[in-house]
């Protein structure tokens, strides 16, 4: 298994933040093994200095459960300092010891939506002291309004589930084409489809992620021909399809 220190991604991410090029709103979709170590190691570099009790680093949620949104009515002060609506109101507060403050909003790609929404205006007008990182899995599960905000970045392991290219010149399609037509079943087909929507991720490539996904759950739940999945993939990887779920509206 590749490591963390090993990754390309990862390297880019510490050369950044080192020269000072830090943004105040950062997401990271990597392996859970990597997040205690990906929050030590920006924590040190940020604030100066890493412990798990630094008063001017505030994480919540932990790496199975999101945080909730907060009701400070019916939570204890521990519990609504880890929620959403607790770290807005700390982060907002002057640092401790550092001269910055940083807030780990860990299991994101699993934040309600009502928490997720929370977190907006914080995203776009933190602090000047204030920077967020949130960290996930899964990127693409991740809220767009609050990737739009953050500068993106995915740590991919070599061993990760396979991701390779879309075709893009026609010689590539049509051998694409060819092989899928005479050797795969609709399951085979629609696994390519996984396969590019993880391509499109770790490329930062979104908009595609999202149209793949759609084609891929759409798909799903039909029971296609491989020559009819074939060609309603090439016509909307391709951009000849404006809208996947009409055409299969239809038909059926």
């Amino acid at each position: 298994m590749s490591n963390l220190s090993s990754n390309v991604a990862w390297q880019e991410i510490l050369r950044e933040t080192k020269a000072g090029n830090i943004p105040h709103c950062r997401a990271i979709a990597a392996p859970v093994n990597f997040h205690d170590e990906i929050v030590e190691t920006l924590a040190k570099i940020i604030l100066g200095s890493y412990r798990p009790s630094h008063p001017d680093l505030l994480i919540i949620g932990s790496n199975d459960k999101p945080a909730p949104i907060g009701n400070q009515e019916t939570m204890t002060d521990a519990e609504y300092k880890n929620s959403t609506r607790g770290l807005i109101e700390e982060i907002a507060l002057k640092p401790l010891e550092s001269d910055k403050r940083l807030g780990v909003i860990l299991c994101a790609d699993k934040l309600l939506k009502a928490a997720a929404n929370s977190l907006l205006k914080l995203a776009e007008e933190p602090p000047s002291h204030a920077y967020l990182l949130f960290l996930m899995e899964d990127g693409r599960l991740f809220l767009p309004t609050l990737r739009s905000r953050s500068r993106f970045s995915v740590i991919a392991l070599h061993d990760e589930k396979e991701a390779y290219s879309i075709p893009l010149s026609e010689s590539e399609w049509l051998e694409w084409l060819e092989k899928s037509r005479k050797n795969s079943d609709a399951d085979a087909v629609i696994k390519n489809l996984s396969a590019w929507e993880n391509f499109a991720v770790l490329n930062n490539n979104f908009m595609l992620a999202e149209k793949i996904d759609r084609l891929r759950i759409t798909a799903e739940k039909k029971n296609l021909s491989v020559p009819f999945l074939c060609d309603i993939i090439i016509l909307t990887l391709k951009g000849e399809n404006k809208n996947i779920e009409t055409i299969f509206n239809d038909i059926w």
